[in-house]
Formats: structure tokens, sequence, C-alpha cells
């Protein structure tokens, strides 16, 4: 039984390396649930370990040969430590942490790009913040000062998965919050949790996609909040996901209960 639980140990490893556990198929997840009990058997080697590096933009984890996106996990001591980063909040029981408010220079003045920013709140069991509720996108909102835009968890499905009928078109039905696989409500509707500006660069309604359709750019599919950048208030655009950004993260249960073992 040991020699089982050492192979499948292995197998987690390398699986958690290449990133085959990162990225869920569609809304479901489904890979990384189906192997969550192999990496449970190697937590406890990974938490002997301790943390990683601490880098600002991760290089030990989170991109591919072909430099395309993938997650990295919590890291137990920067989990551990993750409130004493300064900038940290405390809304209905979740911290968040508020980069441009860190105790360090070099968190302050950062600025990330989606995946990197994902990658360094998922370091320390936590996301890119997502808005399931009005009060807490107020709580936030209260807190931007004079920061010009963030990024959130928000994404479009543009990848393997999207082609299902229910998300088409996937401008409007296709924004999910990428932290947790809650699906966004459609972009044309009245949903009061949802704040999609109804002006942008090109003054058409967000989301647009206009850096792909106007500028022969990137797809817009990430999904950022700019502070009256269009003189248009605090609102949501979509943006292409390499610009760079400051973050707000939030606590995520589900990285938490893994990493340090909670139940």
């Amino acid at each position: 039984m040991r020699q089982f639980e050492l192979r499948l140990g292995v197998m987690a490893l390398a699986l958690l390396s290449t990133g085959c556990l990162a990225e869920p198929q569609g809304f479901g997840g489904f890979l990384q649930n189906l192997f969550r009990p192999v990496a449970n058997i190697f937590s406890p080697i990974r938490s002997v370990f301790g943390g990683g590096v601490d880098k600002i933009f991760p290089d030990d984890c989170g991109r591919d040969d072909k430099n395309k996106g993938k997650l990295c996990f919590g890291e137990p001591n920067f989990c551990r430590e993750r409130t004493s980063l300064g900038g940290i909040e405390n809304f209905n029981g979740h911290n968040y942490l508020f980069s441009w408010r860190a105790n360090s220079d070099s968190v302050r003045n950062a600025k990330w790009d989606w995946f990197n920013a994902r990658n360094y709140c998922r370091k320390r069991c936590m996301d890119l913040v997502s808005f399931e509720t009005r009060a807490e996108y107020e709580w936030v909102k209260e807190r931007l000062g004079g920061v010009q835009f963030i990024w959130t968890s928000g994404r479009k499905c543009n990848f393997d998965g999207c082609n299902k009928p229910e998300l088409q078109p996937t401008i409007v039905n296709g924004w999910f919050w990428s932290a947790n696989q809650v699906k966004i409500a459609p972009t044309n509707s009245n949903n009061p949790n949802s704040d999609w500006s109804p002006t942008g660069g090109a003054g058409q309604p967000q989301p647009d996609n206009r850096e792909q359709i106007q500028q022969g750019g990137e797809e817009e599919a990430c999904l950022a909040v700019l502070n009256n950048f269009y003189g248009d208030g605090i609102k949501w655009h979509d943006v292409s996901c390499n610009h760079e950004k400051p973050i707000v993260c939030e606590d995520e249960p589900g990285h938490l209960n893994f990493v340090l073992g909670k139940k």
C-alpha cells in the first residue's frame, strides 16, 4: 500500500508541475476534481518542504514552454503569512489584499498581467477578487481611491469546452468568475450584481472586444474594474489579459482548506 501511495504521490507531483490540474475543463473543473484525492495524498509532503521562492511575478509555476497560462498552487508558508503583508482588510470573514497598500514597495508599486496576478494571489491561498454580491462590490469600490484600475477573476470562456450552446455568444453568456467557477449573468441583462460600463474606448457598451475587433490585437477576455477611466465612474470593462494592473486578492476557502489541511 505504501508503494502504491508513493507512486500516486509522484504522479500528482508531475501533474501539479505541468499544470494538468490547474486549468478546469469548462466550468466543471473535471480534471481538478478527478485528481484531488491524489493531490491530497501528496500535500503533506509539500507542507514539509514549506513554500517556494516568494516572487512578485512567479516563474517557478504559472507558464508552460509556450508561455501559456497555467495556475500555481498555494504555498503553505505564504498562505499562513498572507495576513501580515499589509494592505489586508476583512469583509464577511474573508481577507482581501489590496496590492497598492502592501508593506513592501515592490508589491505596492507592482502591476501584473491577469495570469501572473492570479498566481501571485493563489500562492497565498487567495485568488483575484470575485463579486458575487452587490455589497461586496460596493465595499471594494470604496477602497479604490486614486487607483485607475484593478484586475478581477472575471474571465470570458474562450478555451476548450466553451462551445456549449448555452454559452453562445460568449461575449454575452460566457463570462464567469474563474476563482470559483461561478457564472456571471449575461452581459445584456439587468442583473444588480453586474456593473458593465455603458462606454469604453470606442464609445460602445461593455464588453465590446474593441482591442481585437478594431485594433487587430488580443482578445479582450478578462474583466477589469476601471476607475472613471472613460468618464463613466467605477465600472466593469473587458480588457486583454496581457495588460498590467494592480490587484485585489481575496481568500479562496478551497485553496486554504486544501493547502493548510483545514476541514
